[in-house]
């Protein structure tokens, strides 16, 4: 693992990360063994690219690497992560988040791609290696084999790329790596971008509308009209929601 010099970093304890991650000011700094320096240098260039955007989010301040492995530097974004907004404030937080993410996915010239018969691929590695957390499946799935999972993604797979939508897709957009102005309730910035990529927007409808359902307890429909899809394909929705947890491992 990447060591920082400096003894002044206070470690962050919350998120799902296997990296080590500091804080020191507005700065945050993730570190990441041998193993883990082409993820993270993958992150390092969206997160550049990102910033080269309209769509608010973090910089790259510096980049560390040694043959221990390597420390991605950025700067913190200002405001307050989506799962600490008051329940008062989620109606317009929602619609809030519902431009901001339409914003996104209508970005051009992506030069990442997350194609679906890749991410498929790493799910079924995922549950090659019996790394599946459970944590992350409902009680449903829980009682089932992740093969039998995998299974329903692969079979399902080809009426989903029939119906795929491509934009430009945060990868794992949940509440956590969105951050909102506490005053206006405005998008201030995204974060942990290491998925980004162009793929099928239903990828990041599905993971935020059942964050919203499951965190604020809220109706998402206020973010799907302000995004524009206030009917959306539940079939696609259903499909992502499987895939995603299969994915970290």
């Amino acid at each position: 693992m990447f060591r920082l010099k400096d003894d002044d970093w206070e470690p962050v304890t919350i998120g799902e990360s296997d990296d080590s991650v500091f804080r020191r000011g507005d700065v945050f700094a993730k570190c990441c063994a041998v193993s883990g320096v082409t993820a993270l240098r993958d992150e390092r260039d969206r997160v550049e690219w990102l910033a080269g955007t309209n769509v608010p989010g973090a910089t790259v301040a510096d980049w560390l690497e040694s043959p221990d492995g390597a420390c991605l530097i950025t700067t913190a974004v200002p405001g307050v992560a989506g799962t600490d907004l008051p329940e008062a404030t989620h109606f317009k937080a929602m619609r809030s988040l519902g431009s901001t993410l339409r914003e996104l996915h209508s970005l051009p010239d992506c030069p990442f791609e997350r194609p679906l018969a890749s991410v498929v691929a790493t799910a079924a590695d995922v549950v090659r290696r019996g790394a599946v957390n459970p944590d992350f499946l409902t009680d449903e799935w829980r009682a089932l084999d992740p093969a039998e999972l995998l299974n329903r993604i692969v079979a399902e797979s080809p009426y989903i790329e029939s119906a795929s939508d491509l934009a430009v897709c945060h990868g794992d957009a949940c509440l956590p790596n969105v951050f909102f102005d506490p005053v206006t309730l405005e998008v201030t910035g995204l974060i942990d971008v290491g998925r980004l990529g162009v793929t099928d927007r239903y990828s990041d409808l599905a993971l935020i509308t059942i964050q919203l359902q499951d965190e604020w307890s809220a109706d998402p429909q206020p973010f799907l009209s302000a995004y524009g899809v206030p009917d959306p394909d539940q079939r696609r929705l259903e499909f992502y929601r499987l895939l995603d947890p299969l994915t970290w491992g």
